[in-house]
């Protein structure tokens, strides 16, 4: 591989394993429990996480335009893997907050300059290097569900989040060593604008309409992820009466289709369209929805639903990321990502909590009736796309 090869894997990767934290909390919940309160109050730590993690990623946006993509992810790298120790050690729930607030600030330095970077490698093939970026996202989730049940069964959840801090530690000294940033002719004066212009310029675009459905679709498409993620381990086991490392291994089996759903549909959204994965990604989701909530509690049948629910979302998360690259200007792409993963994480921030509020007081079936109809208004927007040939 060439140099820039090495560098785009070791972005990639980095993205992987900055997501494996985002999904440690929510796949060692059912061991949390006893230790960090009821399932609402975990859901309300979850909703802490997003929370910093998204709303943080709007002035990242701004910092990734103008100082290097490189430093920003390696920082981002050494906070993850430094809070994930602290909160495997943490004594009590307040330190455990004060982690899980760190990690969400460094979370939310990769996004916005992740994504800027591979929007920046090929306007032609921009489909497949999200594809690329979305794959190891998923893989990163993937392989943090399934280590982090079986860790977790056998040496505690505290363990399996240090394992994990030093993890990210060891993937900022690759960074550092191998990561490369692209060059990118930019107007200087363009950089120099403030917060407010440089957001108004990026709705000054012919393209105006597509971009607030756009991110319309990205806010639900947030939502979506962060109650899916959060609650998928606990319906497994408590609705379906499915082990924790089962239920692991189920969820490990949905992110790991997810991810080449992501670098297919990436690809075929480069042939076919943006809109045409996004219709069908959300419509086959929100049917597999109410499908796991009517399946019986039987592995092949769970097994196949969950292939069902990977595929469908994950293959709608390159064509919209796509899609935003398409539209932006080059000169504030930072800025567009960090303001669409800003409304992504920050609004869908409060899901968790919603779906914890649901299943407290109704049942987790109706968490998940509420995800479906988060999909279907997806589909509904997305079919309102006037996509360019």
């Amino acid at each position: 591989m060439d140099e820039q090869d090495v560098s785009i894997t070791a972005i990639s990767a980095s993205h992987g394993i900055m997501h494996a934290y985002l999904v440690l909390l929510p796949a060692l919940a059912p061991l949390l429990k006893g230790d960090m309160g009821n399932i609402a109050t975990i859901g309300l730590l979850i909703t802490l996480v997003t929370g910093f993690y998204g709303w943080i990623s709007l002035p990242v946006g701004f910092l990734a335009d103008r100082y290097s993509k490189k430093t920003l992810i390696t920082l981002s790298m050494v906070l993850c893997g430094s809070a994930s120790i602290l909160f495997g050690l943490a004594p009590n729930i307040t330190v455990a907050a004060v982690a899980l607030v760190i990690l969400g600030v460094g979370a939310s330095l990769y996004h916005p300059c992740g994504y800027a970077h591979m929007s920046l490698v090929s306007d032609e093939a921009r489909g497949r290097y999200m594809g690329i970026q979305g794959l190891t996202g998923d893989l990163g989730m993937a392989v943090a569900y399934f280590t982090s049940s079986i860790l977790g069964n056998m040496y505690g959840w505290r363990n399996a989040f240090i394992i994990w801090g030093v993890i990210g530690l060891a993937m900022a000294v690759i960074d550092i060593l191998v990561a490369k940033d692209i060059a990118c002719e930019v107007d200087p004066e363009a950089l120099k604008q403030s917060p407010v212009v440089t957001i108004r310029r990026m709705f000054e675009t012919a393209d105006r309409g597509t971009l607030i459905l756009t991110l319309m679709i990205v806010v639900l498409s947030g939502m979506l992820w962060q109650g899916v993620s959060s609650f998928i381990m606990i319906y497994i086991t408590d609705v379906k009466m499915v082990s924790l490392v089962i239920a692991g291994g189920l969820s490990t089996l949905k992110y790991t289709v997810g991810a080449f759903a992501q670098i297919t549909s990436g690809e075929l959204s480069d042939k076919m369209g943006r809109k045409t994965l996004l219709l069908f990604g959300f419509g086959v989701f929100a049917v597999s929805l109410i499908a796991l909530t009517l399946a019986p509690s039987n592995l092949f049948v769970l097994a196949g639903i969950v292939v069902v629910l990977g595929f469908s979302f994950f293959s709608t998360q390159s064509p919209m990321n796509a899609l935003l690259g398409d539209i932006s200007r080059k000169d504030s792409v930072g800025v567009t990502y960090g303001v669409t993963f800003t409304l992504k994480y920050g609004i869908s921030a409060v899901t968790p909590a919603i779906a914890g509020f649901l299943a407290v007081n109704y049942s987790l079936n109706h968490v998940f009736y509420f995800f479906a109809v988060l999909s279907a208004i997806a589909f509904a927007v997305a079919s309102q796309i006037k996509e360019k040939k």
